[in-house]
């Protein structure tokens, strides 16, 4: 039973670094509590949605029927995963109530990165496996604008018109470059990133509109550089959302990976290769199933859970589950098995989706020139 405890105790540790980073972190970036907006959401009251800079402006633009913009791009490394569907999922949603989508596939940073070994090789990841995914998603034409950064040519031209807004002291005050550090990819990156985000600004697409982007914590300072590049072009600085992302399967304390197969349920999975990833997932329960009836489990650490919690249960079903892991009333192989079902399930249904959608990929990707005249 020492052990155990010690086990348990282990666990909830993790619990706390945890929830005690996101609080840091929303506090360092001066980020407002999701909790604080007028938003019926079940991902606020899950604490999936945890925090926003200016998403309350978003939301009154959806309101007024003004057609904001949803900037969410994807480094094409590994097929979409089930981390990724909670935040496209959100923006479907979105943009049923009236929100444009944006979507860049950024196959230029998967090669510069290494995540890929070509730019051919991330660009046929993002035609074969991401692109059909986003449409299965649910994502409508006309109201999706898709491109590839290495097809796409013109984002390169809006990039180096924005990088002429850019100063060294501005980018090392954000970035706090040392002597031993590269600031030139900073610029390259940070001025594509802020060609993504402020695409639905120009004119080809409307001009100035307010518009969020979903980004993790790393990804803060990319927007303080483009909410000052944004307002020295007249347009309107970008929010963001910060989402609690679902952890890797194998570790609570990273997140899945689209570069590692092994820590993620990708939606090209077959139900059959889910189910074994998910049968080797970490848990938040007990070696042993006698004292985790008695100590119970740490369920706000468990994949299994999570995975149901963002994509399966509502919020009654949520605490439920979540009361019966942490009260001894239900095991991990029960609750592996629940959440087997419910993957193995979407998958069948996704995969159905994603076939109907290989014919519809030309309808989502942009081919508007830009005037770089305007500039």
């Amino acid at each position: 039973m020492e052990e155990a405890k010690k086990e348990l105790k282990e666990k909830q540790a993790i619990k706390e670094k945890l929830e005690k980073n996101y609080k840091e972190k929303i506090k360092e970036c001066a980020l407002h509590s999701a909790s604080s907006l007028n938003y019926d959401s079940d991902l606020i009251k899950k604490e999936i949605l945890i925090a926003h800079n200016d998403f309350d402006k978003f939301l009154l633009a959806l309101k007024q029927n003004k057609k904001p913009a949803i900037v969410s791009g994807i480094n094409p490394s590994g097929p979409l995963h089930l981390g990724h569907a909670v935040i496209f999922k959100e923006l479907v949603n979105l943009q049923k109530q009236g929100a444009n989508v944006f979507i860049p596939l950024s196959n230029d940073e998967s090669y510069v990165t290494k995540k890929a070994s070509s730019l051919a090789e991330a660009k046929e990841i993002a035609i074969k496996d991401v692109i059909p995914s986003l449409i299965a998603l649910g994502f409508k034409p006309g109201k999706t604008y898709i491109h590839i950064d290495s097809d796409y040519l013109d984002i390169y031209n809006l990039a180096m018109h924005l990088s002429m807004k850019l100063t060294f002291n501005r980018v090392k005050g954000v970035f706090g470059f040392d002597e031993l550090s590269t600031p030139g990819s900073f610029f390259y990156m940070g001025a594509i990133q802020q060609a993504h985000i402020l695409l639905p600004q120009i004119k080809e697409f409307g001009g100035p509109k307010i518009t969020t982007v979903p980004v993790g914590f790393d990804q803060h300072p990319y927007i303080l550089l483009t909410r000052v590049v944004a307002e020295k072009n007249k347009m309107i600085p970008p929010g963001e959302l910060i989402f609690n992302f679902l952890p890797s399967l194998l570790n609570p304390l990273e997140k899945m990976s689209a570069s590692k197969p092994d820590t993620c349920i990708y939606l090209t999975d077959s139900p059959e290769e889910a189910e074994l990833k998910l049968k080797r997932s970490y848990t938040g329960g007990l070696k042993s199933g006698k004292d985790q009836q008695d100590l119970g489990g740490v369920p706000e650490i468990c994949p299994i859970f999570l995975i149901q919690k963002y994509h399966f249960l509502n919020l009654k079903e949520t605490e439920n589950l979540e009361n019966k892991c942490k009260n001894g009333k239900i095991l991990c192989g029960e609750c592996k098995k629940q959440c087997i079902e419910y993957v193995k399930k979407f998958l069948k249904d996704h995969h159905k989706k994603r076939e109907k959608a290989k014919k519809q990929i030309n309808k989502f990707l942009i081919k508007e020139r830009i005037d770089i005249k305007q500039f």
